[in-house]
This record gives C-alpha cells, sequence and structure tokens, in this order.
C-alpha cells in the first residue's frame, strides 16, 4: 500500500515522501476498509506540513489529506450504512494513502453516477462556501458580498453558490487572466486588487468573505454597510488580520473566523449527512463544478505538490493511486 508522508516541518515538495507498507485488512465490528481513489491538494494540507496550519504540531512522521473520493472494499459485521463497491467521501483527516480503516460514521455515501474528481473535492472547499453563506447573517435575492481570493477553490464555489441564491457578489482578484472564467462562472463584477476600481462597489456590501488576512482586511472592511460582517476562513498572506478600531466601534463591523473541522465536529451525523448530499447533488446538476489544471499519479507527488504551490495554474491539482483511473477523467 502507498501513502504520502512528512517527517520534518519544512517546504512541502521537499518534506513529502511517498512510502510502501503493508495493510492489515482486519476490521472490527464498524470498521470499514475503503481504497482511495483521488484526492485534492489543498492550501491547508501544505500549510499543515509548513507547520502554520490548526492550533497544535502533528505528531511526526505524519500522514496528511483532508479529503479524498474513495470505494467501499469490505465492511465490518455490524456496518449498515455503507456496502461494498459503494462511493464514500471520508469525514477523516489523513486520507493520502491507498487504502483507509475507517469507522462508519466517518463515512458519507454518495451516488455513484457522480462524477469522481470533482467529488474528491466535496468535503472541503463547497461545504466551507455553503456553510459561510448560510449560517452567519441573512442573505437575500439581490443582496451583495465582497470576496477576496475569488478564483480560489473556496472563492469559485461561492460565486456558483451565490447565483444559485441570486446573491450578487463582488470578486477580488490579482490575475488578470483569471476574470474571464469567473465571469463564466457567474460573477457580477471583478476587482483586480487595485483600489482605483473601487467605483464599482458601494457602501450596501453585508458581509466580506476573507481569505487572505493581513492589512488588506482593513482596506476592503470600508465598503462593508453598518453592521457588516468579516468571515475570515484563510491566511494566504501569513499576516495576522489588521482591522481599524473605529470600524469595529462606531460602524460595528464583526470579524468572525471559519474553520470547516469546528463546524463538522458539532454537527451530528444527519446533518452531515444531509449537507454533502446536498453538494453532491449541486455537483450531479453542474451547479457547481471545479475547473481541473491537472492529475497526477502518486508517484509524482512532489511534482503534483511544487505545481499547487503556484499561484499561475489552470484549475485544481488532483492525484490519484491507479493511472486507469487518470486515463477516465482526462
Amino acid at each position: 500500500m502507498l501513502k504520502v508522508e512528512f517527517k520534518k516541518i519544512g517546504i512541502p515538495e521537499k518534506q513529502l515522501y511517498l512510502t510502501e507498507t503493508t495493510t492489515d485488512e482486519k476490521l472490527k465490528f464498524n470498521e470499514v476498509l475503503i481504497e482511495v481513489l483521488f484526492f485534492p491538494i489543498n492550501p491547508a494540507d501544505l500549510l499543515l506540513v509548513e507547520g502554520k496550519y490548526g492550533t497544535a504540531s502533528p505528531t511526526l512522521p505524519s500522514l496528511i489529506g483532508a479529503e479524498c473520493i474513495a470505494k467501499v472494499l469490505k465492511v465490518g459485521k455490524k456496518v449498515k450504512k455503507v456496502q461494498p463497491d459503494d462511493i464514500v467521501m471520508p469525514l477523516t483527516r489523513d486520507n493520502w494513502a491507498e487504502k483507509l480503516k475507517v469507522t462508519e460514521e466517518n463515512l458519507i455515501r454518495v451516488n455513484r453516477s457522480i462524477n469522481l474528481v470533482q467529488a474528491s473535492m466535496l468535503k472541503v472547499n463547497p461545504a466551507t462556501a455553503y456553510l459561510i453563506l448560510n449560517n452567519y447573517i441573512k442573505l437575500n435575492q439581490g443582496d451583495k458580498i465582497l470576496q477576496n481570493a475569488a478564483n480560489s477553490g473556496v472563492g469559485t464555489y461561492i460565486i456558483q453558490l451565490a447565483k444559485y441564491y441570486k446573491i450578487k457578489t463582488i470578486n477580488i482578484v490579482r490575475r488578470k487572466e483569471t476574470l474571464k472564467e469567473l465571469k463564466k462562472l457567474g460573477a457580477n463584477k471583478i476587482i483586480l486588487n487595485n483600489l482605483k476600481n473601487n467605483k464599482i462597489i458601494t457602501n450596501k456590501v453585508k458581509l466580506f468573505i476573507d481569505a487572505i488576512g493581513g492589512p488588506e482586511v482593513d482596506k476592503w472592511a470600508s465598503y462593508l454597510e453598518d453592521n457588516g460582517t468579516i468571515i475570515n476562513y484563510g491566511l494566504l498572506s501569513g499576516k495576522n488580520i489588521e482591522i481599524n478600531t473605529n470600524k469595529v466601534i462606531f460602524k460595528n463591523i464583526s470579524l468572525k473566523g471559519f474553520w470547516l473541522s469546528l463546524w463538522l465536529q458539532k454537527m451530528s451525523y444527519s446533518q452531515k449527512f444531509n449537507l454533502y448530499s446536498h453538494l453532491s447533488e449541486l455537483i450531479m446538476k453542474n451547479v457547481l463544478h471545479t475547473k481541473i489544471d491537472q492529475i497526477y499519479h502518486v508517484k509524482d507527488i512532489k511534482k503534483a505538490v511544487l505545481k499547487a504551490r503556484k499561484y499561475k495554474r489552470n484549475g485544481k491539482i488532483i492525484v490519484a493511486f491507479k493511472k486507469e483511473n487518470i486515463k477516465k477523467y482526462i
């Protein structure tokens, strides 16, 4: 069995390595043996290797991987929620391994007809976008929201969901070549990260969704209406959020953080199942989708990680454990 690990905190493409090990396939009564088909490389995965993600340092050597899509190989005696050959999404972490043993309570069964590459990204970014838009403030049709990193995984899902909900999006990006693709997805307004373009923003923005942090937060928070809300879900700048105290006091601007892991911990199994069933339906209806830059075989994990770290990509980087699975989606 192949798996991806890291032994030291550091530069991801230097620290991540592929190793081979045997798998104990004996199952407890509530366990399921799954075969991982595809996994995406997310910023959070790479930040973990760099020692910049989460509240606790991983025990090294450590497995990695926030999400994947898999097929059920074998089930324990009392497992009822899934059966062999089902397509499943693990709720657990450390998914960059060819085979995994997972309890049935940590598996979500998805429709077998779903696009498996798109489904490999189901757990993190679609759920993040959905929960941010539906759980902090009441957004009505025609309301305006502002977001940076609009061409990121979460950013593109926010655009697509907002279009579905008839909410207007103002989207901040750094690269001009991303504009055409975001307009296709349904972005209402797009701003290159330059205040000369700020005429298209009015002071009627209810929500600012931030993935970057740093001093930029204060700049864009200026366009929130009174009682507006900032949701931060990332730290792409590597810098702490800065916001003027006057905005917090006199405009009653609130700042909240979002971490998907905490949300999932608080949700019941039925709530998680309903969330991901709904999102998988939207993927199958093509309401939600993500552009793919390239699918790599796991033996090229270092090349895949290096490509994933580059800003000038044309979509998401996906990794497969079997070459025949790659051929189906090229």
